[in-house]
């Protein structure tokens, strides 16, 4: 039996992800998937040891992370490949915020906005996250409210949040040798659908899958297609 462990997402309860962990089951009956939370004190000056840990504790298997939980996975693959044969990523970029070379992503105004707010007024922030990730959906607003958000202080979110502005995963991605799934949706309004293109260009051995009418909250908008183009994808690794 393999092991199939999914990253939460900034400021995200991994209970978000129960529903794609139960039509991923539904989907691969033998494949033994697990939901995990971000570490709390998660930080650039703490990336390395934290990545260890989180490392040890996780199954050796496929990884597969939505948003910051993607752009962490692609971290933990690099460092330990032997243990990580592959990874998916979900509503993730390669760069959260665009940069030189990285258009295709959140402007850094209101990137700096968000920051500004988390550290501030951290419960607007939170609000606006969270509209933000269900916009582009066909029930936004009842898909909002259905968001849980985990057990982190505001501190430790501005934390995250500042660490997921920093991370540049464009090199990893390009010289990846092992199997990559890039799963996004056509209407996010935190991940341009542009975006989609960039990553595929970035490696051609990559594979990219688009679901035009959808938001940034795939796991909970649309866990079957999810399990569906994943599943797909573990059967031609």
């Amino acid at each position: 039996m393999s092991n199939f462990t999914l990253l939460s997402g900034w400021a995200l309860a991994a209970s978000n992800l129960l529903p794609l962990q139960q039509a991923l089951q539904e989907r691969l009956p033998a494949l033994n998937v697990k939901v995990a939370e971000l570490p709390p004190d998660l930080q650039m000056s703490t990336l390395e040891p934290n990545l260890s840990a989180l490392a040890d504790a996780l199954p050796a298997g496929w990884l597969g992370g939505w948003s910051l939980g993607g752009v962490l996975a692609v971290q933990l693959q690099r460092r330990y490949p032997e243990r990580f044969p592959g990874v998916v990523t979900i509503a993730s970029n390669a760069c959260f915020s665009a940069r030189e070379g990285w258009p295709e992503a959140m402007a850094p105004e209101t990137f700096k906005g968000f920051i500004s707010d988390a550290r501030e007024q951290p419960e607007r922030a939170l609000k606006r996250f969270g509209l933000l990730v269900t916009q582009g959906a066909e029930r936004a607003r009842e898909l909002s409210r259905q968001l849980v958000w985990s057990d982190l202080d505001p501190l430790q979110r501005l934390n995250h949040l500042a660490l997921l502005g920093v991370l540049d995963n464009r090199v990893a991605l390009q010289r990846c040798q092992q199997p990559v799934l890039h799963c996004l949706a056509g209407a996010d309004a935190l991940v341009p659908a542009g975006a989609a293109q960039a990553l595929a260009q970035l490696n051609e051995q990559a594979e990219v899958c688009v679901l035009p009418q959808a938001s940034h909250a795939l796991p909970l908008e649309a866990p079957i297609w999810l399990a569906g183009e994943i599943g797909d994808w573990l059967e031609r690794q």
